[in-house]
């Protein structure tokens, strides 16, 4: 989509999904898309709370439901706890890649994890999130807190390793080892 236009259709895309009553109307191609779509685009709490939506059709709804995988239906078992298609399915499994990269904020910058990014993006009453990546340098570890008024961010960089770090306060360059920073929340 041409980048003048992609305001526009993020503003509309959030209105649909309001109307909708904030919950998923996608198939398995736009499933992917759609949170990191409206929190690049101004849209973070929607995205929000799209993710924590508890009534179906959701992620959250399929966990009430006992799920421990992620189903090729949004109602994968229904009301009389018949299952029905893929109990173990990527498509709508593909909400981990927003949980990495914009709750915990952990982003490759280069195919090798050579540099890579820490930008998280708390919202919708989420107050903390931690997620580790086996990169082929070493392990990097990422967890932060929401603490009062205070953002406490912990990061491990492997060596040979460095991460562009997106604070409330700007960016600054971590290199190898453990790092942590506890500024306002902003």
């Amino acid at each position: 989509m041409p980048a003048e236009l992609r305001s526009a259709a993020a503003d509309q895309l959030a209105k649909l999904v309001r109307e909708n009553g904030t919950r998923l109307a996608t198939g398995f191609l736009a499933t992917r898309d759609l949170l990191p779509a409206l929190a690049d685009h101004g849209h973070l709490d929607v995205a929000y709370d799209l993710l924590l939506q508890d009534a179906a059709p959701s992620w959250l709804n399929m966990i009430a439901k006992g799920a421990t995988t992620v189903w090729e239906r949004w109602e994968g078992v229904d009301d009389d706890g018949v299952p029905h298609e893929s109990l173990n399915h990527y498509s709508k499994g593909a909400v981990i890649g927003f949980l990495h990269r914009y709750v915990a904020g952990l982003q490759r910058t280069t195919a090798t994890w050579r540099t890579f990014r820490v930008h998280p993006r708390p919202g919708g009453g989420v107050t903390w999130a931690r997620a580790g990546h086996d990169a082929p340098h070493g392990r990097i570890d990422v967890s932060w807190r929401l603490d009062g008024d205070e953002l406490r961010l912990d990061l491990t960089v492997p060596p040979g390793c460095v991460a562009t770090v997106v604070l409330p306060s700007g960016e600054v360059a971590a290199g190898p080892g453990t790092h942590r920073w506890v500024e306002p929340a902003g």
